[in-house]
């Protein structure tokens, strides 16, 4: 049975009323360019004022970092479902790729424009917009259990999720135990960020589950332990 964690009324208000921002924000960018999207023109929509908007948010671009930790939570959340936590470690990490194309689909191919937040960001953003407790709560009510009591809410990156993943892959015997973990890791981050970098470099469009599809497969089996 889940954990029941109870937040405040000013904590359930406030993962609210961020969350909001959020999803006015995603449904505004769906039929706009990010930089045609105005801090008034969110707020409009979302019905708050301009200073209630930078009581969660010290620019528009915090909002990416912080769909950033939404994003990693919700992959979290799923990784731990019963359905997932019984598939194999390649299954495992398989669905991390396929989560993002489905998160891409449905945000009308955000993603690169999310990956490319990512690549640039400082350290400055990240600490200004964190994830908490209350935040995580109020999108996953019943799932509380995955989490401590801490305030903080100290999430795996999507890094740290395929480290986790092949070691896990290793002690089931499904990956060789042979295998360089790091390396391995860098080549399916090299994959996961690989269609914003073709796109810059090449100006080329590169639809994520077709370079996901064509490459993952070329990390994964030389590491099968096919004994």
């Amino acid at each position: 049975m889940s954990r029941q964690i109870k937040l405040t009324l000013r904590e359930l208000n406030f993962a609210k009323t961020r969350y909001k921002i959020l999803q006015t924000f995603l449904e505004l960018n769906m039929k706009k360019d990010y930089d045609n999207i105005t801090v008034d023109e969110i707020c409009d929509v979302a019905e708050i004022s301009r200073g209630t908007f930078f009581n969660y948010f010290p620019a528009k671009e915090h909002i990416y970092t912080y769909y950033g930790w939404w994003f990693c939570a919700k992959l979290f959340v799923e990784l731990n479902t019963e359905k997932y936590k019984k598939c194999s470690s390649y299954d495992r990490i398989k669905f991390v790729f396929d989560f993002t194309v489905k998160e891409d689909n449905q945000y009308d191919n955000q993603m690169p424009l999310f990956i490319s937040h990512i690549l640039r960001r400082d350290m400055n953003i990240i600490k200004e917009v964190e994830y908490t407790k209350a935040d995580y709560i109020y999108q996953f009510p019943n799932n509380g259990t995955l989490i401590s009591d801490s305030s903080k809410i100290d999430l795996p990156t999507v890094g740290e999720i395929f480290l986790n993943l092949l070691k896990e892959g290793i002690e089931k015997k499904e990956f060789k135990s042979d295998i360089d973990i790091k390396k391995a890791a860098l080549h399916l981050l090299s994959i996961y960020f690989s269609p914003y970098i073709i796109y810059k470099f090449m100006r080329q469009e590169c639809p994520l589950e077709e370079v996901y599809t064509a490459l993952l497969d070329d990390i994964i089996e030389p590491i099968r332990n096919k004994d």
